[in-house]
């Protein structure tokens, strides 16, 4: 059984649910996809790469030798900071899990304000098909803060199943 969290707490009630997503969609017969995870990291990597780079010409090489380069990787680093900020703001843009069964793709997005106890859920699958409902975190969570899994695998595997309603 996992720990329990402060069910007052708006942070602690999404965080938990979001880290649940996984574990749930496995039990529905879907594996994760890490593609947004892992471009996100070969972007930030790239850019800190490209900072290392011009720390060392600095260190290495005199101002006037190392000009046309630093002008060169600040160029590259702004570039790859636009690109890293274009895809968290808008390819990204709240993706807590995205996975696959067989021929079906799904991503999930999900959101929760503050002092709200509604997490917000949008399910897209690979056809376009987009689902959007709102849990009521009180419904998955005991009194003692527990997570119920039960509960949350219930709603995720009706919400779904009205996904591929939509979709026929």
């Amino acid at each position: 059984m996992s720990k329990p969290i402060n069910v007052y707490s708006t942070p602690d009630l999404r965080q938990t649910l979001d880290e649940a997503l996984p574990a749930t969609f496995e039990r529905l017969g879907f594996t994760q996809s890490f593609k947004l995870i892992d471009t996100k990291l070969f972007l930030g990597y790239s850019i800190a790469l490209i900072a290392g780079i011009s720390f060392m010409l600095d260190k290495k090489w005199t101002f006037e030798d190392a000009l046309t380069y630093q002008k060169i990787l600040v160029g590259a680093y702004v570039v790859l900071s636009v690109v890293f900020w274009y895809f968290s703001k808008y390819v990204e843009k709240g993706v807590k899990y995205s996975g696959s069964s067989g021929d079906r793709t799904v991503v999930v997005a999900t959101k929760m304000e503050k002092h709200s106890v509604n997490y917000e859920v949008t399910l897209r699958d690979d056809r376009g098909k987009v689902i959007e409902a709102q849990l009521a975190a009180n419904t998955v969570f005991n009194e003692a803060g527990y997570l119920q899994s039960d509960r949350l695998f219930k709603w995720f595997e009706e919400f779904l199943g009205s996904l591929v309603k939509k979709a026929q």
